[in-house]
């Protein structure tokens, strides 16, 4: 079987000093790939020699274009994108102020959409590559009070499969739209806001949840599968209860389906 960097030489991950995008960065990294992380801070792979880190500020969509147009003139090779950069901000929307906002759609959608732009311009010139949007399971069952966040994910889950319809005849140029559910990393620690919402402290309830969710070495393992393969889709990665059992939702009545997402949370 071919290995990845036989397949991606280059590979740029926005946010990949922390969470999943470090994970997926290391994994990378050991596969033998040579990585480029995008984000304001450098991190801690700063000092691998296979590491290098540009500075972006993906809330600014002028500093986004300005590296998108210089990418590819210093990293010819690169043919691996993966738009994994994000934040959650708890809060009701109308208690957002209006940069809050545009700031948080343009870290989880305007900047990836740029990215990508830019990615399948050089894919269709070369004639292969392959594009990762890491959406989010909350495209499918949304999280309560995090409204950008979740219109952001499901965009970027629109995205992906816009793109795989218009790339569809040409099969060596890949997106593929991933959405993990929880992880035991920072996100949920991270996140923005403290809030009561139906008489629950909604940020303890996503720490223990992401506290008691699996390790991100289990979302980077079906990620590094996905890459190994030769397809576009869909790839779904959680617990068994939210990969493969809580999608199935979807198909329930609205109103029992909002019901169950307000018991998960009371837990």
């Amino acid at each position: 079987m071919q290995g990845l960097a036989e397949r991606y030489p280059v590979a740029l991950i926005t946010g990949a000093s922390a969470g999943l995008g470090l994970a997926t960065a290391r994994m990378l990294l050991e596969q033998g790939v040579q990585v480029i992380g995008l984000s304001r801070n450098a991190g801690v792979l700063e000092e691998h020699p296979d590491y290098t880190h540009i500075s972006c500020d993906l809330s600014d969509l002028a500093d986004v274009e300005r590296v998108c147009s210089e990418l590819w003139q210093q990293y010819p090779q690169l043919n691996l994108v993966i738009n994994n950069a994000g934040y959650g901000i708890l809060s009701e929307l109308d208690n957002l102020p209006p940069a809050a906002i545009k700031s948080q759609y343009a870290v989880l959608l305007m900047a990836p959409s740029l990215l990508a732009r830019a990615a399948v311009a050089q894919f269709k010139s070369k004639g292969e590559g392959c594009l990762v949007n890491v959406a989010s399971l909350a495209t499918e069952l949304p999280l309560p009070l995090m409204p950008i966040y979740n219109a952001s994910k499901s965009g970027l889950s629109a995205l992906s499969q816009s793109l795989q319809l218009d790339l569809f005849d040409m099969p060596n140029c890949r997106v593929i739209d991933f959405r993990p559910g929880d992880f035991n990393t920072q996100f949920a620690h991270n996140m923005q806001g403290e809030v009561s919402w139906n008489g629950i402290n909604l940020r303890k309830v996503m720490d223990q949840h992401h506290a008691s969710a699996p390790d991100a070495s289990v979302a980077v393992q079906a990620l590094q599968r996905a890459l190994s393969g030769r397809r576009s889709g869909i790839v779904r990665v959680g617990s068994f209860f939210q990969a493969r059992i809580a999608p199935l939702g979807r198909f329930l009545p609205w109103r029992l389906l909002m019901r169950l997402i307000c018991q998960y949370y009371k837990r």
